[in-house]
């Protein structure tokens, strides 16, 4: 027999059950392949030298003539490098896939540019006399005499230019208000008091003044250029040097453009908001997408607001700073500082932004520890710790945006050039940056004039409270793996290093769900009252790494609690997670309370990365304990939302992927996000479906196939091929053909969605298995080259309950979640009636929900109530709903109506672990009576049925819910239609 194979620096590499190698399995056609070529093609033609341009700036070193950087987040700004991480990733898994050598030799050239890079900006340690240490110098950007208090003055006598705001500032807004006072210091035509988008195609903007007849105000938001424009215009000019107070609102269709609070220009017919510019990397206050004139003017009290402002409260900002709103509820601006670049944000969110200076040429930074490479400067980083505590926000000099992310990324790009490609330099590149991140966060920041000493974990602990601005991404998972390649224990202590110990970590390990606190019960100092997801799910990621190579249990532990109380506990359909709930701040990539799903969906949507690193993490822990109920979150996460962020689109001008998918009736997704972080973790989603279809265990004595997709897979050591032929998830049927031959178990993975049997023939002889819903069945036997296993899983439709309101639910078709199709106006949810239509066997299939036909490339459609169905993962920009009301009012058995009010039994739902506005929790719903009648379904005959009513319905008499009369009276329904409810 086998022994136990070597340890892997990767995931799971030292676990009883392990993935195989990328380049071992290879895709078939289906619906994975087609999103993979997709990206595969984006790939292809995007520039590699763009994502250098930012790597030579910061190493001194030039560009080639005409080549821009990639845009987005990607500009220049402090997240600026992380792409150029995930590029480098989807390159090496692309090559992997195919082989193809177009993917390597970009790739190589990347490697080879951030080599050179790193070598410039560490030999400047010995050119440059040692290391300068100390702040950079601010520019002196005072303040003037504002509407109320202070204003800034942009493009007049201080250095001020224009103003960037935080990323969350107009991100996924729907209706909105932006407010804010303008006194224009000459007549320019087209500059902007704001403009946020992603260039001049994708962007919504106001100018004082358009270069139209009159010269009127101009709001207008687009996602197809300037020729597709939706505008409200003015009726009058806005007058130069005096204070002049304009406002934008828009409510579904309705814009409205005010001045001094008079209406000044509507449009009824607007299509568009906020949510359509995806995240937008440019989020300007005086500045243009268009390169138009930078504005001339002093702006005082800019508000956002999420939502429209009635015109008495518009009306009311003409008399006080925040009239009677109380001041933005997304941020607030009053430029009353003494003076400096930063903007402090005066709503409760702390979105502080940052005054842009007009540039001056500066002088190459030198390093403090050698080793760095980065497309922002080594102080960006080095600020987060002592002694200077940098916090998020828009000033590109004094603040941070989540600097170790960036490093991380970029550290996972070189690992996965030097794993899935063998390119040696990758790794000396990447073991170079490892050595400069032990320094920076043990020796820290000793070269600033305020340096106290080495970083202590108490340091550590304040620094990963930070809300972002301490987002570290997985970088903690770099390290163990690095250790593994070089054997240097110092890269596991690198790791350690990034433990969120003070308001986190020990309580996963203690199984103390604080995702989300109340402000008195807050722990940590910085930390947030609500965490936010994607900072969170990547640390997990790291400490099973640390796990996987130390073999302390308490970072196995921490991850597998913490992953309890996302999965199911605040997860929606699709496998997402994230949202808002009433009362909470107006964020939707922060986690929501405990249980709450049917009242943290009003807003927004999930975060797609978030699910990325989800299925990393369930993924890990599967290698250790094996149980199916993380492959079929796997599963669900996979075959909806990562197939789902992908358009079904040819276009490559950008990666064409969702940011959030929003699950409010009747939204829309958006695709495009270069430069996003959920644009960088696209181009990896769609470049390694193969990933998880097959492991292997240690001692090489047995195949699991964990999920149903065309492919094949080589098993080199063992002499085996296995050819995987399915259309799953568009049918059920798979085949298995085994090519080699031997001993080998084969565990086969029974989906927990499975109602209908789950079937096995080898060589075409039905086999006895003992196939149960979420658990693995084992096919033992010596194997024969051209040995078939037929495997067949009949799909059903099925009903998801919400965890906290049993009538918000979702359907299913096997894996597969179905949307319904069109938008039924307000936020209002489709109500769905579907009990009567059931029979004995509890199918809906059979009428209540029924295959309606199937689209050209074989995707199921259904129909209900003169509605159209279809699975999640067709990507396109249709508006459908994930959710809808059930409405079910009596009780009725098929044409059989009792007139019994359908009552609910009271399980104190919803039963929120922190409050929610407006909702009483625990509060006194519950399924109702037919739920749980049905919930019992199939029945073998008619009397197990009225028996499972007659059951229900003298439990509901002796709760108080049924009286004696109702209850006989639904059981004498239900005894009356034996023909009514025969399949």
């Amino acid at each position: 027999p086998s022994g136990p194979a070597a340890p892997d620096p990767g995931p799971g590499g030292t676990a009883p059950v392990r993935p195989f190698q990328l380049r071992d399995v290879k895709l078939g056609n289906g619906l994975l392949q087609e999103k993979r070529d997709r990206m595969k093609n984006y790939l292809r033609q995007f520039d590699e030298r763009r994502f250098l341009v930012l790597f030579n700036n910061q190493a001194g070193r030039p560009n080639p003539a005409g080549v821009s950087v990639p845009g987005g987040w990607e500009d220049g700004g402090l997240l600026s490098g992380h792409w150029a991480g995930h590029f480098m990733t989807g390159l090496a898994q692309a090559y992997a896939d195919q082989g193809e050598p177009i993917f390597k030799s970009k790739l190589d050239w990347m490697v080879d540019e951030i080599a050179a890079c790193q070598d410039a900006i560490t030999a400047r340690m010995g050119a440059g006399g040692g290391a300068g240490g100390g702040d950079p110098e601010e520019p002196q950007i005072g303040r003037t005499p504002g509407r109320f208090g202070k204003g800034l003055r942009l493009n007049g006598p201080s250095a001020a230019q224009h103003v960037a705001l935080p990323q969350e500032a107009i991100s996924q807004l729907t209706d909105f208000t932006i407010a804010t006072w303008v006194n224009l210091a000459s007549a320019q035509s087209w500059s902007r008091v704001f403009d946020f988008g992603q260039n001049a195609t994708v962007n919504m903007f106001l100018t004082a003044r358009a270069g139209v007849t009159g010269n009127v105000p101009r709001f207008a938001i687009t996602t197809g250029g300037s020729g597709a424009e939706q505008q409200i215009n003015g009726d009058a000019a806005v007058p130069t040097n005096e204070w002049v107070h304009l406002a934008v609102t828009l409510t579904q269709n309705t814009g409205t453009l005010y001045v001094n609070g008079r209406v000044a220009g509507t449009n009824s017919n607007m299509t568009l908001n906020p949510t359509h510019l995806g995240n937008p990397g440019n989020r300007w206050i005086g500045r243009s997408q268009y390169g138009d004139p930078f504005l001339d003017a002093t702006i005082d009290e800019f508000h956002i607001f999420d939502r429209a402002l009635s015109q008495q409260e518009v009306q009311s900002l003409l008399d006080s700073a925040a009239g009677t709103t109380g001041g933005g509820t997304i941020a607030w601006y009053r430029f009353d500082e003494e003076g400096g670049s930063t903007l402090k944000d005066s709503s409760p969110n702390g979105r502080d932004a940052g005054v842009v200076a007009s540039q001056t040429e500066t002088e190459l930074w030198i390093p403090t520890h050698p080793g760095y490479v980065g497309a922002i400067p080594e102080d960006a980083v080095l600020r987060l710790g002592p002694p200077r505590w940098a916090v998020y926000g828009g000033n590109k000099d004094t603040n941070t945006w989540a600097p170790w992310y960036t490093q991380h990324k970029i550290m996972r790009g070189l690992l996965d050039a030097y794993y899935h490609t063998d390119n040696q330099k990758a790794l000396d590149v990447v073991v170079k940056m490892a050595d400069w991140a032990h320094l920076a966060l043990t020796v820290g920041d000793k070269n600033h004039p305020d340096y106290t000493g080495p970083i202590t974990r108490d340091n550590l602990n304040y620094m990963w409270d930070l809300y972002i601005a301490g987002e570290s991404g997985g970088a903690n998972e770099v390290f163990p793996e690095i250790y593994a390649l070089t054997g240097d224990a110092k890269h596991l202590e690198t790791a350690k290093c990034f433990d969120n110990r003070e308001s986190l970590f020990d309580a996963c390990v203690q199984n103390r769900d604080i995702l989300v606190v109340t402000p008195q019960n807050r722990p940590g100092r910085r930390r947030p009252d609500r965490l936010h997801a994607n900072t969170h799910v990547p640390q997990f990621i790291g400490y099973m790494r640390v796990f996987e190579h130390t073999g302390d249990r308490e970072y196995f532990q921490a991850a597998k609690n913490f992953y309890g109380m996302v999965v199911p506990h605040r997860m929606f359909a699709h496998g997402g997670t994230g949202g808002n709930y009433p009362g909470s701040n107006n964020n939707t990539e922060m986690f929501q309370n405990r249980d709450n799903i049917a009242n943290a969906m009003a807003q927004g949507g999930a975060e797609t990365c978030t699910t990325y690193n989800l299925l990393k993490l369930a993924r890990n822990l599967f290698l250790h304990e094996h149980d199916a109920a993380y492959m079929d979150y796997y599963e669900r996460g996979l075959l909806n939302m990562i197939t789902g962020s992908r358009a079904d689109s040819t276009s490559v001008s950008n990666p064409q992927v969702t940011y959030f998918q929003p699950l409010t009736p009747g939204t829309s997704r958006g695709y495009g996000n270069t430069g996003t972080c959920c644009g960088g973790t696209g181009l990896e989603n769609h470049t390694k479906y193969q990933e998880t279809i097959y492991f292997k265990s240690a001692d090489g004595r047995t195949l699991w196939v964990n999920l149903y997709a065309a492919s094949t897979l080589t098993w080199a050591e063992k002499g085996f091929n296995i050819v995987q032929e399915t259309n799953y998830p568009r049918e059920d049927h798979t085949r298995l053909t085994v090519n080699g031959s031997g001993r080998l178990d084969i565990k086969l993975r029974v989906p927990g969605w499975v109602r209908k049997g789950f079937t096995v023939a080898i060589n075409g002889e039905a086999q006895k298995v003992d196939a149960k819903a979420g658990h693995y069945l084992t096919l033992s036997r010596t194997w024969s080259r051209g040995d078939t296993i037929d495997i067949r899983m009949p799909f059903s439709i099925r009903i998801e309950r919400a965890l906290d309101r049993p009538d918000t639910q979702s359907v299913f078709w096997g894996p597969v979640l179905l949307q319904i199709l069109g938008n039924p106006g307000n936020g209002a949810y489709r109500e769905l009636t579907l009990y009567s239509q059931l029979k004995r066997d509890g199918d809906y299939a059979r009428s209540a929900i029924t295959h309606a036909s199937t689209t050209a490339a074989g995707d199921p459609l259904f129909t209900t109530h003169d509605l159209t169905l279809r699975p999640y993962y067709i990507s396109d920009t249709q508006p459908a709903s994930s959710y809808f009301r059930r409405v079910e009012p009596t009780i009725a058995f098929g044409p059989i109506d009792t007139g019994v009010a359908n009552r609910k039994r009271n399980d104190g739902l919803p039963n929120y672990d922190v409050p929610v506005s407006g909702i009483t929790s625990p509060g006194d719903d519950g399924p109702t009576f037919l739920d749980l009648v049905w919930d019992q379904a199939p029945f073998a005959n008619h009397g197990q049925f009225v028996s499972a009513v007659t059951r229900t319905a003298e439990s509901f008499r002796q709760a108080g819910v049924f009286t004696a009369v109702e209850s006989a009276r639904v059981v004498s329904g239900a005894a009356r239609a034996n023909q009514e409810l025969e399949p």
